[in-house]
């Protein structure tokens, strides 16, 4: 025990010495948090500006387009002449979506003809292209339902049979995981976010342990203990205490700042940080010795994080990729891990519910800690050859 402690003590001694780590280590998340945690705040997309072209005129469209900027997304962009002139507004930025009631609108809907409201939507953004779309269906949806009402009332049917005759199906859409689903990207994407900055920086700040060895240190370590699964668990361990409790605090920060969904248990989520840092911190150890270069592993380390976040799901959804690569997105280090993290947050399951994740977590496991060990024997103390 007191080899292994004294190994430890000298890995932060180290890591004290290197200005760089300690900055990165000591500042990196907390900038993370406060530029995720000012970016999300608003929890849901406003303030979406819209352009309206009314050229009905009539108390009818005016009444429309009063219940569309009453809805949540949408402010009033401007007033535009034609259709046109969207594309250079959109262009600019300054809407999103643009409303065109025809000539006629109230008349052909009074007479029962039925009218027609184009919809442009900007579909460069598609967040904000769904949004668009989802509560511009909502408002006309409505609206299409109480005109046909009125109208069948016209014709002499009683009020409660018209209501049932013009909404012969009534959809009740419930939302389990996300509130306000359609809006709050918050409780989506943070969760990706946080993962791949746990990811990177627990193996940027390992990435140090093993090449540094290569550098002159070796005598030091040789003085210490020649045990190499020692070696390579107190280096583990020297990280894995300072790493963990930041990180947890990282994802804990902003489900407090943001008020994310947390319906499972904190004591689940806690221990799954702590065994994906170990398993990171080893990875990045087994990179370092096999690179015998910090500069190249910290490359290494970084070109390893983006792939992971490409295929985690949140920016294309896991099923709707191909076969290979499919299969590819579980077996990447952080997905898993990914993967538990929803469940427990937003879906409140527990350990029984993750058995995929979790066997996924242990094979990692058992690589890191191979890859590590036999990184380990690359070093040669003095006398072995």
């Amino acid at each position: 025990m007191k080899v292994f402690r004294q190994i430890v003590l000298r890995e932060w001694r180290s890591v004290g010495k290197q200005g760089g780590m300690a900055v990165l280590l000591l500042t990196g998340l907390l900038v993370f948090v406060l530029v995720v945690g000012a970016v999300y705040s608003p929890k849901k997309v406003t303030g979406l500006p819209i352009t309206i072209v009314d050229q009905d005129s009539s108390a009818l469209s005016r009444d429309l387009i009063r219940a569309l900027l009453a809805t949540e997304p949408f402010v009033l962009g401007q007033y535009a002449e034609s259709p046109g002139q969207f594309r250079y507004l959109s262009a600019a930025g300054r809407s999103h979506a643009c409303f065109v009631f025809p000539r006629n609108f109230e008349r052909d809907i009074k007479a029962g003809r039925g009218a027609k409201v184009a919809v442009l939507v900007d579909a460069s953004n598609l967040l904000s292209a769904n949004i668009a779309v989802t509560a511009a269906s909502m408002v006309l949806a409505s609206y299409s339902i109480g005109a046909e009402v009125q109208s069948l009332e016209r014709r002499g049917m009683a009020p409660a049979h018209a209501v049932h005759t013009a909404t012969p199906i009534v959809q009740q859409a419930r939302s389990l995981f996300n509130p306000a689903f359609n809006s709050n990207y918050a409780n989506f994407i943070v969760l990706g976010l946080v993962a791949v900055a746990i990811q990177l920086v627990s193996l940027l700040i390992a990435s140090q342990a093993g090449a540094r060895e290569f550098s002159g240190g070796l005598a030091e370590l040789s003085e210490l203990s020649r045990n190499r699964f020692i070696i390579v668990a107190a280096k583990a361990a020297a990280y894995v205490v300072i790493l963990w409790p930041m990180c947890w605090l990282t994802m804990r920060v902003l489900q407090w700042w943001l008020e994310l969904t947390m319906r499972g248990s904190e004591w689940l989520l806690a221990a799954l940080i702590l065994w994906f840092v170990t398993n990171m911190v080893m990875l990045g150890i087994a990179i370092s010795i096999f690179s015998k270069d910090a500069l190249l592993a910290s490359e290494i380390c970084a070109v390893i994080t983006m792939p992971n976040f490409l295929m985690s799901g949140f920016t294309w959804p896991v099923f709707a990729m191909p076969g290979a690569f499919a299969v590819a997105a579980y077996l990447l280090p952080m997905n898993p891990f990914v993967f538990a993290v929803r469940k427990i947050t937003l879906m409140g399951a527990g350990v029984g519910d993750l058995t995929l994740e979790l066997l996924l977590f242990a094979g990692w496991s058992a690589v890191t800690a191979m890859l590590a060990l036999a990184g380990a024997y690359m070093w040669r103390w003095d006398g072995e050859r």
